[in-house]
């Protein structure tokens, strides 16, 4: 009796679902053979959905300080991580978030900083369409970035449409390396910084970051860490059993743990129990529980509980005809012991695989093809794929039969993404792995053949990274040569993004397509090469790839001017590396060759002999005409003042009897042949040696000046 009355119940709280008109069923057939798999609904995730909307409100009320807050969702694939915030998703916007997103891609990994920046492209779309604050959004963002808004504006395009005055402005300071990582990072919170508040806080929400690059992790810690950012929230999900204990994400977790200024929450999702499977059936076939019980708990059996997999098994129930809708009784049947005794595969992706082959070739091939690129690709990079003449069919139409058919939806840029990772996987297992090499050779290659230049310099990361996948199939030396030159490219446009382990990915890639013979005949591209390698691992911190790079260019180059990039990383990495010793010999060596002798050991008439030349050359200037000084042109000093420059910095730290010969040799040099961007800080050195060893004020502060003036 109490099992008939919650029948009734349910039937009177939705009639729509349990009480469906027989009259209907005429002429509306394929609508009931539609299994109705409710994406809006969330089963046995209450608790998940409240600890989230409690962290939001953290950082929502005016009352909170330090209100910025890290939620870190873990489960393995296909338990609903990503459906459970996609669901908060309107409510996060309803109580007056910018909610943004990017989503790492296992297949994309070497596309640098690309999740992250496509979700800042969104939050800047964001603010250029908010029409109530529009103005106050610009001149927030003018204010904080000022004319270093054209580097944010270079990554991220939407940024532009609020600089609109600022783009153009005076030139920017040239820094590279760590330094060009750590302004990128300042900027974006500064960004932030000016646009976030109470009312308007980000959620800013990165999937899959069990696949996110070292860059991608480097500025999502600073992000978090920043004691200035408030009202954000960031959302990360990644699966558990796809990371170990050494990975680099659980590294970054730790040091944003141990710095102790974000407080971070846990929530982990697992399978579904058994009630909620019943639950999420009794609603796809529109019967009652009670009704689907024996189903249910065949089907929690063959897939245990995780979400994905009991869709897609229940999907292939249909289309097998061991579900089915019937239409005399109106109401669906299945075959409970054929169902029970069911091969069924081993994963979702397995039971995907099936499914995918029950389509059409043409669809097959644009899968194969779509899966190539990872999660997601771009209408555009497509349509430039269809336009070689070897493919006869339409990559784009037949991936509008798969967004038919649920496998993909159709995304803002415009772009094409699986519906879920695992069919992505299961399209790309299409691909024979004997043949997944030449399959990306040749994607590679149609794209490289049929875009413009301006296509390859907006795609190239997209072009190379297919292309690096099959290079071992590449037998054409000159082929080989187009390709390294282009990896070049792809490796200095990813430095500059201050993206260094994909430079460090493509740089090494392109190292491998050259042979010994191309020394000869292709001798600037090889010394770009290495010398760009050795340069990015030196940030890096690999010191032992850095010696054997830097060997080779040494072994290599005939004269001093094609050692000389060489010889400056040595020093750089030496002395960063605590090997002052080697450091200094190699670059007083250097200095040696292009004519400007420093001692090896230096005695007190050595300083008394520099500061006596300089103090003569000095006087012969007056303070206007130092600030007029040429610029310095003769290469063999401007390379002397590099090395000179770097020198200064060891010997202020360890060999200091050597710091006032180095000042006094770059004013000289400056005096004498122009002034460069070393000038400034040989002049600042100088006031600090005199007054040190000298007792003179007045002139070190003279210096300290003009140095600044500089």
């Amino acid at each position: 009796m109490e099992e008939v009355q919650e029948d009734l119940q349910l039937m009177m709280s939705n009639p729509e679902k349990f009480l469906a008109d027989s009259s209907s069923a005429i002429g509306s057939t394929k609508n009931y053979q539609s299994l109705n798999i409710r994406t809006d609904i969330l089963y046995d995730r209450e608790e998940e959905t409240s600890t989230l909307l409690e962290v939001f409100s953290q950082i929502s009320s005016p009352s909170c300080t330090n209100r910025s807050r890290m939620v870190l969702i873990s489960g393995y694939s296909g338990t609903g991580k990503s459906s459970l915030v996609r669901k908060l998703e309107h409510e996060f916007i309803r109580r007056g978030a910018r909610f943004v997103s990017g989503k790492f891609d296992e297949m994309q990994q070497i596309q640098p900083l690309s999740a992250i920046m496509n979700a800042l492209n969104e939050y800047c779309n964001l603010l250029a369409h908010d029409t109530v604050h529009i103005d106050r959004n610009r001149a927030a963002v003018e204010e904080a970035l000022g004319s270093e808004g054209q580097v944010l504006a270079a990554l991220i395009p939407n940024l532009s449409r609020l600089l609109a005055e600022t783009i153009g402005g005076p030139p920017l300071a040239e820094v590279s390396g760590r330094e060009a990582q750590h302004r990128l990072a300042f900027l974006i919170r500064l960004l932030l910084r000016s646009t976030c508040s109470s009312s308007n806080p980000i959620v800013l929400f990165l999937d899959d970051l069990q696949w996110a690059d070292s860059s991608s992790l480097e500025l999502m810690r600073s992000l978090v860490t920043d004691v200035a950012l408030d009202n954000m929230l960031f959302v990360g999900c990644y699966r558990d059993n796809e990371v170990e204990p050494g990975h680099s994400l659980f590294e970054c977790l730790e040091s944003i743990r141990r710095f102790g200024i974000t407080p971070i929450t846990s929530i982990c999702t697992s399978n579904l129990n058994m009630a909620s499977v019943n639950a999420l059936i009794s609603d796809a076939l529109s019967t009652l529980p009670r009704a689907t019980g024996s189903l249910s708990e065949a089907v929690f059996q063959k897939t245990g509980g995780n979400a994905l997999f009991v869709t897609e098994f229940l999907t292939s129930l249909r289309d097998e005809g061991l579900l089915q809708y019937s239409l005399s009784r109106r109401k669906w049947e299945w075959e409970m012991e054929h169902i029970r005794s069911r091969t069924i595969a081993q994963n979702a992706v397995d039971l995907m695989t099936a499914k995918l082959l029950r389509l059409a070739p043409e669809v097959h091939q644009a899968l194969r093809v779509a899966s190539a690129f990872g999660a997601h690709c771009l209408e555009e990079v497509l349509q430039i794929y269809d336009t070689d003449p070897c493919h006869l069919s339409s990559t784009v139409a037949a991936l509008d039969i798969a967004v038919a058919e649920g496998l993909m939806a159709k995304v803002d840029g415009p772009a094409y993404r699986f519906s879920h990772d695992q069919i992505q996987s299961a399209a790309y297992k299409l691909i024979l792995e004997s043949e997944r090499e030449s399959f990306h050779l040749h994607v590679g290659k149609s794209l490289w053949q049929q875009s413009s230049e301006d296509e390859i310099d907006e795609y190239l990361f997209v072009i190379v990274d297919q292309l690096h996948r099959g290079a071992c199939r590449i037998s054409d030396p000159s082929e080989k040569i187009r390709l390294a030159e282009l990896s070049l490219t792809a490796g200095r446009t990813a430095a500059e993004m201050s993206a260094f382990l994909p430079a460090s990915a493509y740089l090494q890639a392109g190292i491998g397509l050259i042979s010994d013979g191309d020394w000869e005949w292709h001798r600037e591209l090889c010394f770009d090469l290495y010398n760009w390698c050795a340069e990015i691992e030196y940030i890096l911190g690999k010191f032992d790839e850095v010696k054997a790079h830097l060997e080779e260019v040494i072994k290599k180059g005939r004269t001093l001017r094609e050692k000389l990039r060489a010889y400056y990383t040595f020093v750089q990495s030496s002395g960063s590396f605590s090997n002052t010793g080697d450091a200094f010999a190699t670059a007083l060596m250097v200095l040696e060759n292009l004519g400007e002798s420093i001692p090896a050991e230096v005695t007190e008439f050595d300083v008394q002999q520099e500061l006596l030349a300089t103090q003569a050359l000095l006087r012969t200037k007056t303070e206007g005409e130092l600030l007029q000084l040429k610029p310095m042109s003769d290469i063999d000093k401007l390379e002397a003042m590099r090395f000179l420059n770097i020198l200064l910095l060891y010997a202020y730290a360890e060999r200091k009897e050597h710091f006032p010969i180095m000042s006094c040799r770059m004013v000289q040099l400056s005096l004498t042949y122009g002034v460069c961007k070393y000038s400034a800080f040989a002049f600042g050195a100088y006031g600090g040696s005199i007054c040190g060893l000298l007792g003179d004020i007045s002139n070190a502060y003279r210096f300290g000046k003009i140095a600044l003036t500089l």
